[in-house]
C-alpha cells in the first residue's frame, strides 16, 4: 500500500484528508512547559478553548527532531507500507530541510525494498494539499506511483500564497520556520504585515498597513498589481478569526471568477498557532 502524507502546516483539515486519501504528519506544540503532537482535530477536544488558547498566544510551534520524523515514517514502512511525504517548502525551515532531507535518505538506505519518497512542493497552506490531493487522484486512476508523482511535477512552482496577519508576535516566535521572519520590522509599531511564499518557496515580506483590514484588502490589490489577469487564476481564501474579513475579500473575487475557481475555507488551527492568531490567506495557481 502507498500512503500519501502531508504535513501539519498543508492546511487541511483531518476531514478532507480522508476524504482525499491521505494522512498527516502532525506537528509539535509547545504551552507552557509541556510539549506534544498536535494534528489540528482533535478529538473530543474543546475547540473554542483551543481556538481562544491560540488568540492569547499559548502555543509554540516547535520543529521535529530527526529521531522523531524517522520514528514516524519508519513504523509505516515496517508495517509493510510505502509513503510518499509531500511536505511544505524545505526552503522555509530553520535547517533548509536538511534533517528531513537526511531522515528519508537513512530511510531509503534501511528499508531498499520499500519506497519512502520525499516531495518538497515549494509552496505552504493550500497550495501544499492541494498538489498531494490531485497526484492522489492519479494514483488511483492510474494504480501508477510514476504517473503521480510526475503530475505532482507539473503542479510544483505555481503556487503562491500571500498571508495577511493580525500581529507578527505568533510568527517571531515559531522556532520552525527561517529567518525571514526578522524581516517584520515594525511589528514593535503595531504594524500588519503582509508576506508572500512565492513559487520558489521562500518567504518574502510584500508589505505592513497600520489596520488588519487594509492588510487584507492589499492580499487582492497585490494580485492586481503584479500583472495577473485574476480570471486565469483559482484561488482559496483562507481564514482564522476573521470570517467577516474573508467573507468580503471572497466578494471582491467572486466579481471577476465564478464559484468553481475561488473557496472560502477555515485556516488549520496548526497554522493559526503558527500565525499566532487572527489571519487570511490567499492562495493562488493558475489553471492546468
Amino acid at each position: 500500500m502507498v500512503k500519501f502524507f502531508v504535513d501539519a502546516y498543508a492546511d487541511m483539515f483531518g476531514d478532507e484528508l480522508k476524504k482525499c486519501g491521505m494522512y498527516l504528519v502532525p506537528s509539535k506544540i509547545k504551552k507552557g512547559k509541556r510539549e506534544f503532537f498536535f494534528e489540528g482535530y482533535p478529538k473530543n477536544a474543546d475547540m473554542d478553548k483551543i481556538a481562544l488558547d491560540i488568540k492569547d498566544k499559548k502555543y509554540i510551534i516547535i520543529p521535529l527532531t530527526y529521531d522523531e520524523w524517522y520514528a514516524f515514517f519508519e513504523k509505516e514502512l515496517e508495517a509493510g507500507n510505502d509513503v510518499v511525504y509531500f511536505s511544505v517548502s524545505t526552503k522555509l525551515f530553520l535547517d533548509g530541510g536538511t534533517t528531513i532531507k537526511k531522515v528519508f535518505a537513512s530511510l531509503n538506505k534501511k528499508y531498499p525494498a520499500r519506497l519512502a519518497i520525499l516531495v518538497d512542493t515549494l509552496t505552504v497552506s493550500r497550495g501544499a494539499s492541494e498538489i498531494a490531493a490531485m497526484a492522489h487522484l492519479v494514483y488511483k486512476k492510474e494504480n501508477d506511483i510514476d504517473a503521480a508523482l510526475d503530475f505532482a511535477e507539473t503542479l510544483i512552482g505555481k503556487f503562491v500564497s500571500i498571508v495577511a496577519v493580525d500581529s507578527a508576535d505568533g510568527v517571531k516566535a515559531s522556532q520552525v520556520f527561517n529567518t525571514t521572519m526578522e524581516n517584520f520590522a515594525g511589528a514593535s509599531l503595531n504594524m500588519k504585515p503582509i508576506l508572500s511564499i512565492d513559487t520558489n518557496g521562500k518567504f518574502k515580506v510584500l508589505d505592513k498597513t497600520k489596520s488588519f483590514r487594509s492588510a487584507v484588502s492589499k492580499l487582492y490589490s497585490n494580485v492586481k498589481e503584479n500583472g495577473q489577469n485574476i480570471a486565469d487564476y483559482t484561488f482559496s481564501i483562507v481564514s482564522f478569526d476573521a470570517d467577516k474579513d474573508a467573507q468580503a475579500l471572497y466578494n471582491k473575487f467572486r466579481e471577476l471568477v465564478n464559484e468553481n475557481e475561488i473557496r472560502l475555507v477555515p485556516l488549520s488551527l496548526n497554522n493559526a498557532i503558527l500565525v499566532g492568531g487572527k489571519c487570511v490567506a490567499l492562495t493562488f495557481h493558475s489553471k492546468y
